[in-house]
């Protein structure tokens, strides 16, 4: 880089809110280094970390319950040897996932200590820049009153021992979002899937985040890979979550070409009857009322995509009957312009 030259965009420095971490502009998150979107390869992983240093890259993010701690021991390993100056790195504490794939969610002290003394272990570090309190708005927000209670209080604790330097929240829900803006005092703000082509409700929070000094990492930018390239077998669309127009979301969805074709299956409520008539006409294949056995939402979504390759099937064949066609009428053409061709 010439003298006097701007830093790649990605690696400019920002302050993450009044009391957050310098960091890149760009940073990575480490869930994919867990398996969440599919096989995880340790190498490349730490291919894409040693790219990230080399291009300036320096605020890395990952969690416990990404692949049941895998997420954390891979990046831990790839970070190895780096100075520690040279990044920023936020975990989170709150909530588990096991090898069955079962999330486990408590927010009081004990937990939280443990899970924060097991990451530092797991990262080969010994303090986290930031520590977010991890989706304590699931479970129909049960947890809550737990998480911004004792789950905080402690984080504020463990900040005041050094062992983390900021304290944040990493959550989904838009009405639990404005609350805890609102109402409680947070460094930094996680939100996931609000800034995407696909939705884009994080300009309702920025304001509340600015009036207090709140830094927002913008996490899941393509939808949680919805938007990444990938091909998707099936989009679950929670229509009754607070704050989002699943019929909107569904129209949007399936006007892009790469879309068009994968089902979307509605999640709604016993008394919302409506969802079923409005989902279909705006392309949704089935929806699954509340409250709903897992093993029948299983068996539904097993429907879907049994149905779903049968068509792909069907399109195959159909397809190359198509071109077999039209190879025979070419074929035909050129019989047709020999024999007049003889006969002239």
């Amino acid at each position: 880089m010439t003298a006097g030259a701007r830093p790649p965009r990605a690696a400019e420095r920002v302050r993450l809110g009044a009391r957050g971490p310098v960091v890149s502009r760009l940073g990575v998150g480490a869930s994919p280094f867990g398996g969440v979107f599919g096989r995880a390869d340790e190498g490349a992983a730490f291919g894409a970390v040693q790219a990230a240093l080399e291009a300036g890259v320096t605020y890395f993010d990952t969690a416990p319950a990404y692949g049941a701690t895998r997420s954390e021991r891979v990046l831990g390993r790839a970070l190895a040897g780096v100075d520690r100056d040279a990044f920023v790195l936020s975990t989170k504490v709150g909530k588990a996932t096991g090898e069955d794939g079962r999330d486990h969610l408590a927010f009081d002290e004990r937990s939280i200590r443990a899970s924060l003394d097991a990451s530092c272990e797991r990262l080969g570090v010994e303090a986290i820049d930031v520590v977010f309190l991890h989706d304590f708005d699931l479970a129909g927000g049960a947890h809550v009153d737990a998480a911004l209670d004792e789950g905080l209080g402690t984080l504020r604790a463990l900040q005041a021992e050094g062992r983390l330097r900021s304290v944040g929240a990493g959550i989904y829900r838009m009405d639990v979002w404005k609350r805890v803006l609102r109402d409680v005092d947070l460094d930094v703000a996680l939100v996931h899937n609000h800034h995407t082509l696909v939705d884009l409700r994080a300009f309702e929070l920025l304001p509340l985040a600015a009036a207090k000094g709140v830094g927002i990492v913008n996490a899941a930018p393509f939808a949680s890979g919805l938007l990444a390239g990938g091909e998707a077998d099936l989009i679950m669309l929670d229509v009754r979550m607070t704050g989002m127009d699943g019929y909107a979301l569904c129209r949007r969805l399936k006007a892009m070409p790469r879309l068009a074709k994968v089902p979307v299956m509605f999640l709604t409520s016993l008394d919302a009857p409506e969802d079923e008539t409005e989902g279909f006409s705006v392309g949704a294949c089935d929806y699954v009322a509340r409250p709903f056995a897992p093993a029948v939402l299983l068996a539904r979504i097993r429907v879907q995509l049994d149905l779903r390759r049968s068509n792909m099937a069907l399109e195959n064949l159909l397809q190359r009957r198509a071109d077999r066609l039209e190879r025979a009428e070419a074929l035909l053409a050129g019989i047709r312009r020999s024999l007049a061709d003889f006969q002239g």
